[in-house]
């Protein structure tokens, strides 16, 4: 006799194990949460928020992940901020070959990843 699964929105297939498992214990079976396609295709934020009116003992975390490096070149990129907060990518060879131009402006190193933010529960201590 086959066993019958149960028909439930949370039971997935999970990608790693091959196995029907809940999609909190599929997420939690990930290295890192941020790749499990199954857990970003089902847990939108209402369920989230939903589930935190409900249970006032957890609450929303954000935590920000790296997710690829954005300069695929040799050539360094700065963030140049002017005087009205305006922020603006150039190469480093314009920075040279036009110092008067970015004389009294912010200039900061492009950092060399992409940030995603990942949220997730965090149960409050008492």
């Amino acid at each position: 006799m086959r066993k019958q699964i149960r028909s439930d929105i949370n039971l997935v297939i999970c990608p790693k194990n091959k196995r029907h498992t809940d999609i909190v214990v599929c997420a939690a079976s990930c290295e890192d949460r941020r790749y499990c396609r199954e857990y970003k295709d089902k847990i939108t934020n209402e369920i989230l928020l939903d589930f935190i009116e409900k249970h006032p003992k957890y609450k929303l975390v954000g935590e920000l992940m790296p997710t690829e490096k954005t300069a695929k070149t040799n050539e360094k990129i700065y963030l140049v901020v002017s005087k009205d907060n305006q922020v603006e990518e150039v190469p480093e060879k314009e920075i040279m070959n036009n110092p008067k131009k970015y004389l009294k402006k912010q200039i900061w190193l492009k950092p060399p990843f992409h940030y995603e933010l990942v949220v997730s529960l965090k149960r409050i201590k008492d």
